[in-house]
């Protein structure tokens, strides 16, 4: 497989790119690729450009926005470590991709990848794999924006994190947040002042510790998913429940 880094933002030391090229390479095995580097904020790709590409992401965190004429935001998804994107089936892009922080994404051409798919089915199997997970997410996201509760949008958003975590199989309750409150308003649907208001219910319910505001600890899984559930029982968290929770 050629494999090679491309001069987009900052350069990676050895063992950085050893790693890239071993996450990519347990993707599409034997595929040709290059991966390029971002610096927070950089643009992957724009809305309104060719569909040239796929994209895959081998580190850090990218968001696909939407900006309206007059100049509101709104995020479409969050793309980690495996995910693809750029998977749009016309002949531009809807939507522009851009890095949260210091994030790699591996290109693949278009053209190289319908002509790898006619003779390789583990080929075909990953994109598709990939597509469906891409596929699988936008749904929740659209399902979870139908609700009216603040709480359930922000619970939910704690579980699918969670269950998405690569931290550790010893700490499998903290979520560590990559994006601003920002981001995170703009994903939901809601506005800041809402996504800080709730991260502090949370914690008085006992729900969650904030350790700081990139690092949350999930105390009471169970709740917090019955929430997200939109389990109408789940937001009754008494203190008394919380309090037996705490010994």
């Amino acid at each position: 497989m050629a494999y090679a880094l491309t001069g987009l933002g900052q350069g990676l030391d050895a063992r950085r790119a050893v790693t890239i090229g071993k996450l990519f390479a347990a993707s599409f095995p034997n595929f040709e690729a290059a991966a390029a580097l971002y610096k927070p904020g950089q643009e992957v790709v724009g809305e309104g450009d060719p569909t040239e590409n796929f994209y895959l992401v081998v580190r850090g965190l990218f968001r696909a926005v939407k900006y309206t004429r007059d100049g509101r935001r709104q995020v479409f998804a969050f793309y980690m470590p495996g995910d693809m994107c750029g998977l749009e089936p016309d002949a531009t892009h809807k939507l522009t991709v851009e890095a949260v922080n210091k994030a790699a994404m591996a290109i693949l051409p278009r053209h190289a990848c319908r002509m790898r798919m006619n003779d390789d089915p583990q080929f075909n199997a990953a994109l598709f794999e990939r597509a469906t997970r891409a596929l699988t997410l936008s749904v929740d996201h659209m399902t979870i924006l139908g609700r009216n509760s603040a709480e359930e949008r922000l619970a939910w958003f704690l579980i699918m994190l969670q269950g998405r975590s690569t931290l550790p199989e010893l700490c499998p309750a903290v979520v560590e947040l990559a994006m601003e409150r920002q981001d995170i308003a703009d994903y939901l649907g809601l506005s800041i002042e809402t996504i800080s208001r709730t991260f502090t219910l949370f914690r008085e319910r006992g729900l969650i510790n904030l350790s700081t505001t990139r690092r949350v600890e999930i105390v009471w899984p169970a709740a917090l998913a019955r929430l997200a559930a939109a389990d109408r029982d789940a937001a009754a968290v008494s203190s008394s429940a919380t309090v037996r929770m705490a010994h």
